[in-house]
């Protein structure tokens, strides 16, 4: 029996042995870092150069390294890595350091540049006669089970020509599952360029598409907050938002909400809270963006937008193309935004139908922003009160009625205001702009400058008194001497009018020129 056993304990013994041995010939450093970079060169479909590795099996296998680079495989020289890393550091249980797949434990990675070429993996390698690479189909040969990554950048190359490539800074990545068939969920902060500001944002990522990465799904949600506007030139407020987005990196379907309680243009600096619904569009690969939907409600004013802001080669900033449609609005929401005066010059209800384009560039948004639309005007009222009552009388005179006095209960007398108007250069060019009034019509044209808030129209008075109904004593008599000048065909008398100056403060008067003009017979 004693040699029975002492037979069975030279076996175990030698078993152990062995096992140890088979152990430590399996576990050699330098056969672990060729599995390690197998199973990323497999994963990937390219190579993998790393700088500085350090493998130690006891008492836990750790590893840790510098200046990795994973490139494609056969990439002309001087091509900029898929993946390049700074430093890392990772930790793994025996058993994932041995079989076909490789799983890690916990990766820390410093310093990481993800550079995806345009048309993805696919294009790039495939053209260069490289293997064919794997798929993100079933069982990939690395699993992680937690990244975390510091100062990381990804761009994402696009395929459209005269486009710039989209780049997002992200800072303290947290990722758990890399390599498992249902994606990696993660939380990250993602530094937006313009509006500079912060995103938080949680989901899911994955799995990858190695041969068309731009193809990899991705959804999750997002909130930004405190975002400063005045990052972009012209515009002020403090810009807040959440949503939800899914899709692939080269598509992703948006939905959110925003909050700005103190939007201003900078011409005139005045805080209106602005609110925002909408659905949109992202291509990953620039950060090109259709606006399916957007709903916004600026003040007590409802506004419907649709449109796109793409981002223009070698411009700075993008380009913003909407069409715009406001119903039953309060003009005086709208006329804050571009009217220095505390008190808006008009009030009323407001509808405007117009398109919006914002060029990329460097100039205040007021100078850049073009309008092409019409719009109509309900109950509109002027709020210079020595502005209405000139109004008020002049409707009393059309009607022959003789030194008219204004009523005092304060009603409006303006009807039908409408116009069509285009914007540019912070100057309103009204190319039509006509209202009535009891017992007269205006029809005018010109411009109004935004900058110095300067106007100049000139245009026609039709009422439907004569001159010598207008007046009284020797100045009828006058009148009847001029009426030929101001005659209307078909009755009643029309007047070539201008209106200048200031807008705080607008002269009214005769055209004298054309007045002269039609009295010769040329106008």
């Amino acid at each position: 029996m004693r040699r029975v056993l002492l037979i069975a304990g030279a076996l175990t013994l030698l078993l152990a042995a062995g096992a140890a041995a088979w152990l430590a010939w399996t576990l050699r450093p330098e056969r672990v870092r060729e599995h390690l970079i197998n199973a990323v060169q497999d994963r990937f479909a390219a190579r993998v150069d790393v700088d500085d590795a350090m493998i130690e099996i006891v008492p836990r296998p750790a590893i840790s390294g510098q200046r990795l680079r994973i490139q494609l495989r056969n990439a002309p020289a001087g091509t900029p890595p898929l993946v390049s890393v700074n430093a890392f550091e990772a930790s793994a249980p025996v058993r994932g350091l041995m079989g076909p797949r490789v799983r890690l434990g916990n990766v820390t990675l410093i310093g990481t540049d993800i550079r995806i070429p345009p048309g993805g993996l696919k294009g790039a390698a495939s053209s260069l006669g490289a293997d064919r690479p794997a798929t993100s189909g079933g069982r990939t040969s690395i699993v992680i089970d937690e990244i975390v990554s510091r100062d990381a950048s990804l761009e994402i190359a696009t395929r459209k020509p005269n486009k710039l490539p989209r780049v997002f800074e992200i800072h303290d990545l947290m990722m758990h599952g890399f390599g498992e068939p249902e994606g990696a969920r993660f939380q990250a902060g993602v530094t937006n360029a313009i509006p500079r500001g912060r995103i938080e944002t949680t989901g899911v990522f994955g799995p990858w598409v190695t041969e068309e990465p731009t193809l990899t799904p991705i959804r999750g949600e997002y909130s930004f907050r405190n975002a400063k506007l005045d990052d972009i030139k012209g515009l002020g407020g403090t810009l807040s938002s959440i949503g939800q987005y899914r899709g692939t990196l080269e598509r992703i379907e948006v939905e959110g909400q925003t909050e700005t309680p103190d939007f201003s243009i900078d011409i005139a600096n005045q805080p209106v809270p602005l609110l925002t619904r909408f659905r949109a569009i992202v291509d990953g690969t620039n950060g090109d963006t259709w606006l399916d939907r957007v709903e916004a409600k600026l003040g007590e004013s409802s506004i419907i937008a649709s449109g796109a802001i793409v981002r223009e080669r070698d411009i700075k900033g993008r380009h913003v193309a909407l069409d715009i449609q406001i119903r039953d609005a309060r003009l005086e929401d709208v006329l804050r935004l571009a009217v220095k005066a505390a008190q808006a010059p008009m009030t009323g209800r407001m509808e405007l139908k117009t398109t919006f384009l914002l060029p990329a560039g460097d100039q205040d948004v007021i100078d850049r922003l073009r309008l092409d639309g019409q719009f109509r005007l309900a109950q509109a009222r002027f709020s210079n009160i020595d502005v209405q009552r000139r109004i008020e009388s002049l409707s009393l005179r059309a009607r022959g009625n003789e030194d008219p006095e204004p009523s005092a209960n304060g009603s409006s007398v303006v009807s039908n205001l409408r116009g069509r108007f285009v914007m540019h250069n912070a100057r309103i060019d009204f190319k039509e702009l006509t209202f009535a009034i009891p017992g007269a019509e205006v029809q005018l044209a010109g411009l109004y400058n935004l900058r110095d808030e300067t106007l100049d129209f000139k245009g026609e008075l039709l009422v439907q008194a004569s001159l010598a109904d207008m007046t009284s004593g020797f100045k009828s008599l006058l009148a009847r001497l001029a009426q030929p000048f101001f005659r209307r065909p078909g009755g009643g008398s029309r007047f070539p009018i201008r209106i200048s100056g200031p807008r705080s403060k607008p002269e009214f008067g005769l055209d004298m020129g054309r007045v002269f003009r039609r009295g010769s017979g040329s106008g």
